[in-house]
């Protein structure tokens, strides 16, 4: 019988373990970097449906006040909305994703 400094095989064992780790490591690389929406495939159906707004309160000297919202959608709208204090009002401003320049005639 032959003496072996490690009866348990932890070195083969360990060097197994790290080959497996290295291996899932580098098939998750590959997945991500071939098609990132795997993961997450529904992020793009969020992202096509996400809102952005920003807006501003202003108070006046006689008490009345006035807000303000600027709201981005995805889609490209942009949309004006603001509380004169009888009512919510909206116009739409651009389409930041169609063309901005006004045609030529």
């Amino acid at each position: 019988m032959t003496e072996n400094g490690d009866p348990l095989n932890i070195k083969k064992n360990f060097i197994a373990l790290a080959l497996l780790v290295v291996a899932i490591l580098l098939i998750i690389d590959v997945i991500l970097r071939v098609s990132p929406g795997v993961l997450r495939p529904d992020s793009e159906e969020k992202a096509a449906q996400a809102i952005s707004a920003v807006g501003h309160h202003h108070e006046f000297e006689n008490g009345s006040s006035f807000y303000i919202y600027t709201i981005f959608e995805s889609d490209g709208d942009v949309y004006q909305c603001w509380w004169d204090q009888k009512q919510w009002n909206q116009k739409k401003v651009t389409n930041y994703k169609g063309p901005t320049l006004p045609h030529a005639e």
